[in-house]
């Protein structure tokens, strides 16, 4: 099942999780290539990634990330989930030498993602399971789109916050 399109733009309905840090930082950065989830999805195409309020603080300084420089509560990123396959030891074996996760958790799912990058944060509220993107952000990501805008955390603190669906 491919991604919903919008019946007015025909373009697809890109959906969002919430992902905790250092995960979606890790992501954005390219060393981790999928998301381990206990569920699967038919859903394949753009996934807004949205870094959660709470941070993996331990994990992110195991994996060589400053806890206090990642962004928390905001809209960080967009990659295309291509697939979702069940999780190997192939794919433990990857996240480790990357230093992008630790372990092997059997039963659990990858979700295969590809050409992550990040755009301007947006703060927001998180939800659980996949959700819809809120109208305003959408149009954030079209307009970095070609772009080639990535963001340096260290420099993207200033974030636009989304009440609604809408930029305030």
């Amino acid at each position: 099942m491919g991604p919903t399109k919008s019946p007015k733009s025909k373009s697809p309905q890109a959906k969002a999780l919430t992902i905790r840090q250092p995960w979606a930082e890790l992501i954005l950065r390219g060393r981790k290539p999928f998301e381990l989830r206990s569920w699967k999805t038919k859903y394949r195409g753009p996934l807004v990634i949205h870094a959660a309020m709470k941070i993996d603080a331990e994990d992110a300084r195991q994996l060589g990330l400053n806890p206090q420089k990642l962004i928390t509560s905001a809209f960080v990123g967009v990659a295309i989930l291509s697939d979702v396959r069940p999780y190997t030891r192939e794919d433990a074996n990857l996240l480790k030498k990357r230093r992008s996760g630790f372990g092997w958790f059997p039963h659990n799912f990858s979700w295969v993602l590809k050409k992550p990058r990040r755009i301007s944060p947006v703060k927001a509220k998180g939800q659980l399971s996949l959700f819809k993107v809120p109208k305003a952000v959408e149009r954030r990501i079209r307009s970095s789109e070609g772009e080639g805008e990535t963001l340096d955390i260290e420099t993207s603190r200033g974030m636009d916050l989304v009440e609604d669906g809408f930029l305030v």
